[in-house]
C-alpha cells in the first residue's frame, strides 16, 4: 500500500498514462485528417507553446522565492525538501542556460553532464512538455514506421537503445524520447486496435480482450499503475455493446463523461502547468505572513484558498491563451492546405 500511495504522490502514473495517450492521440490526427509536416507542426506549436511560455515566465519569475521556502518552512526537513535543494541551487547558479533551454523545448534530450537537474528547473511539470515535443517532431516518421514490420523493429531497436542508456538521460526527470517510447508505442498501438476492431465489428470480443489485458496488467511491475489506467480508460471509450464485460465499464465512463470531469479535462493543460508556479507563490506569501505555520495549517489553506485560484487561473488561460492561439493555428492550418 505504501509503494502505491508513493505512486501517486509522485504522480508518475498521472504522466505515463498521458503519454500513453498521447501515442493514441496523435495517432487519430494523423491518419484521420493526414495533415502535411508543416500543417500538423503549426498545429502543435500552437497547441502547447503559448500557455507554456506564459507558465513559464511564470516560473522564472518564482526562482528567488523557492530557497526562501526551503529555508523558512517549520517542515523543511522532509525528502521532498532535499530533492528540490538541487533543483533550485543550478536554476540560481544558471537561470538564463536554463530558461534558454527550456524555450527550445528540447531541455529534456540534454544529459545531466552537459546541464545538471535540467527537467526539474523552473518549470518541474514542463519535463513532459518537453518530451512531448519532441515525440511531435517524429510522430509522422513513428507513424509511418509503424505501417511496416522493417519499422517496427527499427522502433523496436531505438526503445531498447533508449531505455538501457537511460541512466545517462535522466536529468532527474526521464525526458529523452527514445527512451519512453514504449509508452508511445503503446497508445499507438492502441489506436490500431481500435481501428481493426471496428473495422471487423467484434465489440463483443474486444471487451473481453480488454478485461485479459487488465488482469495481465495487474500482475506485472513495468508501468503497471499507468497501464492499468489506461486499459480502464480505452475501455471506456471503445467498448460501445451491451455485452457483460461492457456494462462493467459503465460507472467509470459515466464519471468521465460528466460535466466536471469534461470541464477539468478542457483546462487540465494550463492547469497541469501553472499549478506549479502558483504552488511556490502561495507558499512564500503564507510563509512570509506566519513563518512557524504548521504543515497541516498549510495544506488546509492551500487547499481551501489555493486550489480554486488555481483553477480559476487555469480556467482564464485557458480561454484567453489557449483557446484563442489554437484556432490561429488552425486558420494558419488552413491557409497552407487552401495554398497547396
Amino acid at each position: 500500500m505504501a509503494g502505491l500511495w508513493g505512486e501517486f504522490i509522485f504522480a508518475q502514473p498521472a504522466v505515463d498514462t498521458f503519454i500513453i495517450l498521447s501515442g493514441f492521440a496523435i495517432s487519430h490526427l494523423l491518419h484521420s485528417r493526414s495533415p502535411s509536416y508543416l500543417q500538423f507542426m503549426i498545429g502543435r506549436f500552437f497547441r502547447i507553446f503559448p500557455v507554456y511560455l506564459v507558465c513559464l515566465g511564470l516560473g522564472f519569475a518564482t526562482i528567488t522565492q523557492i530557497p526562501f521556502i526551503l529555508s523558512t518552512a517549520s517542515w523543511r526537513d522532509t525528502i521532498y525538501f532535499a530533492w528540490q535543494r538541487p533543483h533550485s541551487a543550478q536554476e540560481l547558479a544558471h537561470p538564463m542556460l536554463h530558461l534558454l533551454s527550456h524555450l527550445t523545448l528540447l531541455f529534456g534530450a540534454i544529459p545531466k553532464k552537459f546541464l545538471p537537474e535540467a527537467t526539474a528547473t523552473l518549470l518541474t511539470p514542463g519535463w513532459s512538455i518537453s518530451l512531448e515535443w519532441q515525440y511531435y517532431l517524429v510522430a509522422p516518421l513513428i507513424s509511418w514506421l509503424v505501417c511496416s514490420r522493417a519499422g517496427l523493429i527499427a522502433l523496436g531497436v531505438v526503445a531498447c537503445a533508449g531505455l538501457s542508456s537511460s541512466v545517462h538521460w535522466a536529468n532527474p526527470h526521464l525526458a529523452f524520447l527514445p527512451a519512453q517510447l514504449p509508452l508511445f508505442l503503446i497508445g499507438i498501438g492502441s489506436y490500431h486496435l481500435q481501428a481493426i476492431a471496428r473495422a471487423a465489428a467484434r465489440s463483443t470480443t474486444t471487451s473481453y480482450a480488454i478485461v485479459a489485458v487488465l488482469v495481465a496488467v495487474l500482475m506485472v511491475s513495468w508501468h503497471w499503475v499507468a497501464l492499468a489506467i489506461w486499459t480502464l480508460v480505452f475501455g471506456c471509450l471503445f467498448i460501445e455493446k451491451e455485452d457483460c464485460a461492457a456494462r462493467s465499464f459503465f460507472f467509470l465512463r459515466r464519471a468521465l463523461l460528466h460535466p466536471l470531469t469534461q470541464f477539468l479535462g478542457r483546462i487540465s493543460y494550463p492547469l497541469y502547468l501553472v499549478h506549479w508556479p502558483l504552488i511556490l507563490v502561495f507558499l512564500a506569501a503564507l510563509l512570509f505572513c506566519k513563518m512557524d505555520l504548521a504543515s497541516g495549517a498549510m495544506a488546509l489553506t492551500m487547499f481551501v484558498v489555493g486550489l480554486p485560484a488555481i483553477i480559476l487561473a487555469a480556467w482564464l488561460l485557458h480561454k484567453t491563451v489557449e483557446v484563442p492561439l489554437m484556432r490561429f493555428g488552425k486558420m494558419a492550418q488552413n491557409r497552407i492546405r487552401t495554398t497547396r
